[in-house]
């Protein structure tokens, strides 16, 4: 039930992120919404199934994108187990565990995204330059709005995944 939520939840977040977000940016860095929600939906440390809601999510993203369907989805897919791995290594300090599995996830779907156009495609730009003028300023604004989205992702998972009551 917890992983038929997601897909309500990313799709709306696909919208959102592809109609109004990619407008916001800072320099020429956009805020990845749905990257956000997969991460703090993974950072949780009452969800257990994480996998479907990061294949869906890299599903729908290569769907809106004009990048091949498999790029964004390994992007998500490889994010998965790092972001499982930092949740149980960082679980006393869940913000930092959060901000950490953002600034990974973040470059590894720029980076991997780079690495595609640059040597599948045309793509005239230098690494140093897609470092300042949108990997910098999208991990920026990743991580102001990490806070907002963990704290709604939360919320909703413990509406699916409720407290145990302990037995008296």
């Amino acid at each position: 039930m917890a992983a038929l939520i997601g897909i309500p939840i990313i799709t709306f977040a696909i919208i959102l992120q592809s109609t109004i977000l990619s407008q916001i940016t800072l320099l020429q860095g956009p805020a990845d919404l749905v990257l956000l929600i997969v991460i703090s939906w993974i950072i949780n440390e009452r969800v257990k199934a994480v996998w479907a809601w990061a294949i869906f999510a890299g599903l729908g993203v290569g769907f809106v994108s004009q990048l091949p369907l498999w790029l964004p989805l390994l992007s998500y897919v490889l994010i998965t187990p790092i972001g499982v791995y930092i949740k149980k290594r960082v679980w006393q300090v869940p913000v930092l565990a959060l901000f950490a599995a953002v600034f990974l996830g973040t470059l590894l779907t720029y980076l991997l995204t780079y690495a595609y156009l640059r040597f599948f495609v045309t793509f005239p730009y230098e690494i140093s330059q897609v470092f300042n003028l949108i990997i910098l300023p999208s991990l920026l604004i990743n991580l102001i709005f990490a806070i907002p989205v963990q704290a709604v992702i939360g919320e909703i998972a413990r509406w699916f995944y409720p407290a145990e009551l302990e037995p008296e």
